[in-house]
């Protein structure tokens, strides 16, 4: 399908398989996807370091976008870092269709054309399953690290849109990734695609 055109924004919780099913995503469809290199590119383009950047991913510092265009804001380092990172996402979106993983992407491309909004969640069964599988965690220390990064992410979302996290009316689809599994979950989206595709050409 090199001819696709919808760029794929992916919220997902933790141990979803967000990131597994970009990478699906990108092979089959042969479009680049994006996640933890946003901020490598981020960093180079931008001056910050990659540490300041990733840290801001789990602060609650920092300000609602609207907040930044108004004449009485007045950004500090954190809400900068942000902004820039939000600059990269839209830089790289500006090239062509790709799959670009949380970051509240879904907000920042807003207003870009070809848009299609994905949010990935899982039973907690098996987020904690990954938890315990990726770290070595304990049931009860996989499932305070779920806990602890959802809340991150949700936190995260809510200061730089003001809106709710994982609010199904915000997202084109919302899959469960765990009655059938990752791969499948990249299947069904590139199926809605087409199928949103078809629709537009009528």
């Amino acid at each position: 399908m090199s001819d696709f055109k919808y760029i794929i924004t992916i919220g997902r919780e933790y141990g979803a398989g967000g990131r597994t099913v970009a990478k699906r995503l990108s092979e089959l469809l042969d479009i680049p996807y994006y996640d933890k290199d946003i901020i490598k590119i981020t960093a180079e383009e931008s001056g910050f370091s990659e540490e300041m950047i990733h840290d801001t991913e789990e602060s609650e510092a920092g300000r609602s976008f609207f907040s930044w265009f108004l004449p009485t804001g007045i950004a500090n380092s954190s809400d900068q870092a942000i902004m820039a990172q939000a600059h990269t996402m839209r830089n790289i979106a500006r090239k062509g269709p790709c799959v670009m993983v949380g970051r509240a992407a879904d907000y920042v491309l807003r207003d870009f054309p070809n848009l299609i909004n994905v949010f990935v969640c899982a039973e907690d069964k098996d987020k904690i399953q990954y938890a315990i599988d990726t770290f070595g965690d304990t049931p009860e220390k996989a499932a305070k690290r779920v806990r602890h990064v959802d809340a991150a992410r949700q936190s995260y979302y809510h200061y730089l849109t003001s809106e709710k996290w994982g609010d199904l009316t915000k997202y084109d689809l919302t899959l469960n990734s765990s009655p059938i599994g990752k791969e499948a979950c990249a299947d069904v989206i590139i199926a809605y695609a087409k199928a949103k595709e078809a629709k537009e050409g009528q």
